[in-house]
């Protein structure tokens, strides 16, 4: 990131602040207690295509049992999957962004 560009984020945000009333010695306190956060995966270029850093996760191997299947993945807008047959796109977009397959087991 460029000087400028820097220094143009930090007036805004200082500006933020003050139009909130928030202290630097408050940000630096609150920021003190929140827990520590891991980034999302890493993208390397292999042969002009982006690809995550890590494996793709197993998933766990279900049986199917007499009668209707239990969804096991669900997300927020009600989409599921049972585990069985092709990962949907939904739940690959999210893996890939980075979210753990187990956020939406059921």
């Amino acid at each position: 990131m460029d000087e400028r560009k820097r220094d143009r984020i930090i007036a805004y945000l200082r500006a933020r602040m003050a139009e909130f009333g928030i202290t630097e010695s408050a940000l630096a306190e609150s920021l003190a207690e929140a827990p520590v956060v891991n980034p999302p995966p890493t993208f390397t270029k292999t042969n002009g295509a982006q690809k995550p850093s890590r494996p793709m996760p197993q998933l766990p191997k279900l049986t199917r049992s007499a009668g209707e299947i239990e969804p096991v993945f669900r997300n927020a807008s009600g989409d599921t999957w049972d585990g069985m047959g092709d990962m949907p796109e939904w739940l690959k977009r999210a893996v890939h962004a980075g979210q753990d397959i187990e956020f939406y087991r059921v």
